[in-house]
């Protein structure tokens, strides 16, 4: 009968090994998933290449920030260099239109109209420049593909406003000019010495004025300009190989 049992129960069950044991521990480790969600380190070299990153970009800003003030000065520049012509080819024009006596100087006549037409034209040229440079320039600037058609567009403001200053003074002068012809013209001789002694006291102070003024203002040394000098090209290769 013992016989019997045990072939009907079959071979003794080997004992399993205890919860905690080596065995399980090794089973444990070799059967437990990865996590795909758990956060990798990053390496020093990505976080170097991202304060670089950084850095330029904070550099490029700065710099097209101080350009843009550049830009408006120039244009506020322009703006008062237009009104003040407008007012000036104003007086030229209505001295244009005067009627000269037939009996006068023909060489004095002359004179006056030279004088007064060259203000009247010097006058428009400036409001001329200061117009189109006020349109144009903050469109080339805005719509421009890169930084350096913001620099370009300065460099063309700054060439342009000392060209209208040239004009703006040859025209302020042939127009006081213009102003002493008149009173030659059309008063009496002492009338036109006591008219031409006033405002050539006045032209005087004026020249005298604008230079002390230039001189307080404007050195020998040439103005430092915004734009940063750098390799922005360079740099932003060197950073995308890396």
């Amino acid at each position: 009968q013992g016989a019997e049992r045990r072939g009907r129960t079959g071979p003794p069950t080997p004992p399993r090994p205890p919860a905690g044991g080596e065995g399980s521990r090794r089973g444990a480790g070799r059967s437990a998933p990865k996590r795909a969600g758990a956060p990798r380190a990053t390496p020093p070299a990505a976080m170097i290449q991202a304060n670089k990153g950084n850095v330029i970009t904070d550099f490029h800003k700065t710099s097209l920030d101080i350009r843009y003030k550049e830009l408006q000065y120039f244009l506020g520049v322009f703006g008062r260099m237009s009104g003040i012509s407008s007012l000036l080819a104003g007086f030229a024009s209505s001295a244009l239109m005067l009627s000269v006596p037939p009996e006068e100087n023909p060489w004095l006549v002359v004179a006056f109209l030279v004088f007064t037409g060259s203000g009247f034209g010097m006058n428009l040229l400036v409001i001329l420049i200061a117009t189109l440079c006020s349109m144009w320039a903050p469109g080339k600037a805005l719509r421009g593909n890169d930084s350096y058609h913001l620099h370009e567009t300065i460099d063309i403001l700054e060439k342009q406003q000392q060209t209208a200053m040239r004009f703006f003074v040859l025209g302020l002068f042939s127009y006081f000019i213009s102003s002493i012809m008149v009173t030659w013209l059309f008063f009496d001789k002492l009338g036109a010495i006591l008219a031409t002694t006033l405002v050539t006291t006045f032209l005087f102070l004026l020249v005298r004025q604008s230079l002390v003024i230039r001189r307080a203002f404007i050195t020998s040394k040439p103005f430092v300009t915004g734009y940063i000098r750098g390799n922005p090209c360079g740099s932003t290769n060197g950073f995308n190989r890396a």
